[in-house]
C-alpha cells in the first residue's frame, strides 16, 4: 500500500474510532511527540498522554457527539479533513444540542501515525439549535 492510502485509512479509521468514542484505538494513532492544538483551547497537547486528555473530556462533555466527514485533501503527510461534529453538550446541565463545523490539519510521519494535528473551529458555523 503506497503512503497515500495508508493515510487515507488512518484518518478514515481515526473519524470511525471518534464516532464510537473508542479511547484506546484512537489515542494509539498519534505518535508519542505528536503536537495537537485547537482553536477551542489555549497551549498544545503531546502525544498519546495529550490525546487521551483531549479526547476523553471531549467524548465526557459531549457523550453522544457524532463526527461527519465532508471533505478530505490528501498529500501523502499531510491530510486536510473538514467536517462537522454534532451533539448534545453539556449533559449534566440540562444539554444543548449543537452543530460545529471544524477543519484539523493531519500531518503523517513516516510510522503512519499522526505526528501532528491542528484543529480550527469556525465560530460563525456554530449552531446551538435555536
Amino acid at each position: 500500500m503506497d503512503k497515500k492510502a495508508q493515510a487515507e485509512t488512518l484518518i478514515q479509521q481515526h473519524f470511525r474510532y471518534m464516532n464510537d468514542h473508542d479511547l484506546k484505538s484512537l489515542v494509539s494513532q498519534y505518535s508519542k511527540k505528536a503536537n495537537i492544538t485547537s482553536s477551542e483551547w489555549k497551549g498544545m497537547a503531546t502525544g498519546q498522554t495529550g490525546a487521551d486528555e483531549i479526547f476523553h473530556l471531549e467524548f465526557y462533555v459531549s457523550p453522544d457527539a457524532k463526527y461527519l466527514v465532508d471533505k478530505t485533501i490528501n498529500n501523502d503527510s499531510t491530510v486536510v479533513v473538514e467536517y462537522d461534529v454534532i451533539g448534545l453538550k453539556d449533559k449534566n446541565n440540562g444539554g444543548v444540542r449543537y452543530d460545529v463545523r471544524r477543519c484539523s490539519i493531519f500531518r503523517i510521519d513516516d510510522k503512519n501515525q499522526i505526528g501532528s494535528e491542528a484543529t480550527y473551529t469556525n465560530a460563525m458555523a456554530y449552531h446551538n439549535g435555536n
